[in-house]
This record gives structure tokens, C-alpha cells and sequence, in this order.
């Protein structure tokens, strides 16, 4: 068993990276930085990203460097959450209206494991088990949407049992619905890549936007739980969509795993609007951490990303065009 790690001071800490040669010009600054916020998550997450080899930093390498590595990867994750969550809320929306509307007057139907396809039973036992308990745990509270429909109605619609559900949850439950319905789901959220790519003719498949919807979900996952989203790789390559990753001069047989990746493939889950604030969040972001970097250049950071070389010099998008001027008189 190896001997426990020591307490060292932040006068300690600050000495030990002058040592392995970061250039700390303000130690009093950095001194306070260290001491409100975990040396563990800065200096052991993001100094390698400045360094040539293990404990050893690449020329002209500074404090402030990491501290802004540190600050831009935080609210990265947090550009990402929040559009995440707006992804979140259009999939569950649209999942409400294709299940009601598959099942119109059937109780409790989510329940039921004849509204599901039968080469998916893990996901069906699993959808099934999860609301039931979402149910049962939430009708012994007053003053819920899941209690009042119970009490009155002997049901809970499925637009209500999905505010209740997360995003694995969700996933989960759309890969076990019939191939009908998650077609029509698909197509539904077409019409967000229709509006992002400005096209007519777009349909996902089923196979895509599950595929699309996984790796979602596991960098909404990264985001929400503090790890670093530098580096972050998703388990399985999503799908290949010719209409989207052509466009953005991605093969078929690349590897489709980055947060980049992830990116683009937003466009099927966002508003024109919305994946505007997400593109134009992030490009502002990188173009900011370019202008604090002075040892290395920003594609050495955003290639971490996935980014490709110098996407942030790129134009902004337009996220609302101004009403029309209206005439004189």
C-alpha cells in the first residue's frame, strides 16, 4: 500500500510549481486563487495541458494560463449544459405527443409492455420499472402534477410523466418504442436540422438519432458532474448523416466521439436561435482564452475539443433578424 499523500501548504504548492518551472508573477494572487479554489482540480487537471513531459513546464508557461484553461473549460461545460437541457426539453416534448398519439385512450400505457417492441426488453423492463416507481414515490405528495391526475383521473398522461424522467431515462425509453413510433419522433426533430442547415429533405433515421441522442447524453452527464470536458470522448462513434456531416467535411469513416462532434450534431435537438447561442457562447469563450494564452497557441487547446483549427476566427451566426423598419406615414 502506498504511504499517504502529505498536507502541503499553498506556499508549499505555489513553490512546487515554480520548481517544475511555471512562472507565477503575482504569488499573492495565486495564493489566494489556490486557497478558495482545489488545487486538485487546476493545477492536476489542466497544467498538463503545459507541460512537455510529467511535472515539467513548457517554456514561458504561466499561473494565469491555467487558471484561464481552468475557467474556460467551466463555463464551456455550463454553455453546453444549458443547451443541453433546451435539447432535452424539445426530445421529451415531442416523445409526449408521438406516444399519446400512438396510444390515445389507453391508461397508463408507458406501463403497458404491449406499447413497446419486443427486441428491446431490457429497455422496455427498465422504462417500465423507473416511472412506476417515478408514480408510486411521487402520489404520496400533496401538491404535484403526478398525485392530482391519480386522484381525479386514475391516470397520468405521459406529458406529464416526462417532466419527471432524465435524460438516460428518456433514451432509454424511445429505443424501446415501436420502430413507428421513433420513426416519427426522428422526424419530428428533423425539423430542427432542416432549420439549423436551412434544407427541406432532412429525416433522421431511428438508428441515428439514437445514436445522436447517446452521446448527448453521456457530455450532458460531464458537464453537470464537474469533470473535464477537455479530452472528453464519447464511448461509441455516432452514427454517420451525410446531410449534416458533409457538411462540416466529416467522413464516414472518421471517428465521431468529440465534444465537437457532439456540437454539431445539436443542430437536430436546438432552435436556429438556440444553436446560435451555443455557437456564438462558445466561439466568443475561445476567442477570450486565445487572447490570455502566451505559451501556446488556442488550436493547441481547442484540438482537445475537437475543434478544427482556427474555428473560433469564423464568423458569428445571426440568431435573430431586426423586424423590418415600417414606412413613414
Amino acid at each position: 500500500m502506498r504511504e499517504k499523500r502529505k498536507f502541503t501548504s499553498i506556499n508549499e504548492q505555489i513553490q512546487l510549481l515554480k520548481s517544475r518551472g511555471l512562472t507565477i508573477p503575482d504569488e499573492q494572487r495565486a495564493h489566494r486563487y489556490l486557497l478558495t479554489n482545489n488545487y486538485y482540480n487546476i493545477i492536476n487537471g489542466y497544467s498538463k495541458y503545459f507541460q512537455s513531459k510529467p511535472d515539467v513546464f513548457i517554456c514561458k508557461a504561466t499561473f494565469d494560463e491555467v487558471c484561464q484553461l481552468y475557467f474556460y473549460d467551466k463555463e464551456a461545460k455550463q454553455i453546453f449544459l444549458n443547451s443541453i437541457l433546451s435539447a432535452e426539453h424539445h426530445l421529451k416534448s415531442v416523445l409526449a405527443h408521438k406516444f399519446a398519439e400512438a396510444y390515445p385512450d389507453k391508461r397508463y400505457g408507458y406501463l403497458d409492455v404491449g406499447c413497446y417492441q419486443d427486441e428491446s426488453i431490457l429497455d422496455i423492463v427498465y422504462t417500465i420499472s423507473k416511472i412506476s416507481h417515478v408514480i408510486k414515490k411521487n402520489k404520496k405528495f400533496k401538491e404535484n402534477s403526478i398525485r392530482y391526475y391519480v386522484d381525479n383521473y386514475d391516470d397520468v398522461p405521459i406529458w406529464v410523466i416526462v417532466d419527471y424522467l432524465d435524460f438516460g431515462d428518456i433514451q432509454s425509453m424511445i429505443r424501446a418504442l415501436p420502430l413507428m413510433i421513433q420513426n416519427n419522433i426522428a422526424k419530428d426533430m428533423s425539423g430542427f436540422l432542416n432549420e439549423n442547415l436551412n434544407v427541406k429533405s432532412t429525416h433522421l433515421s431511428p438508428e441515428v438519432l439514437n445514436s445522436f441522442i447517446g452521446n448527448i447524453r453521456e457530455t450532458r452527464n460531464v458537464c453537470a458532474h464537474g469533470n473535464r470536458l477537455l479530452d472528453f470522448k464519447c464511448r461509441a462513434s455516432a452514427k454517420y448523416f451525410p446531410d449534416l456531416h458533409d457538411k462540416f467535411g466529416i467522413r464516414e469513416e472518421s471517428e465521431k466521439k468529440s465534444v465537437y462532434d457532439v456540437f454539431i450534431t445539436l443542430q437536430c435537438f436546438l432552435s436556429r436561435t438556440e444553436y446560435c447561442v451555443l455557437y456564438n457562447s462558445l466561439r466568443k469563450r475561445t476567442r477570450t482564452l486565445a487572447n490570455h494564452l502566451q505559451s501556446l497557441s488556442i488550436n493547441d487547446i481547442s484540438a482537445h475539443l475537437g475543434l478544427p483549427a482556427d474555428w473560433q476566427d469564423g464568423p458569428s451566426l445571426v440568431q435573430q433578424q431586426k423586424a423590418p423598419t415600417p414606412p413613414n406615414g
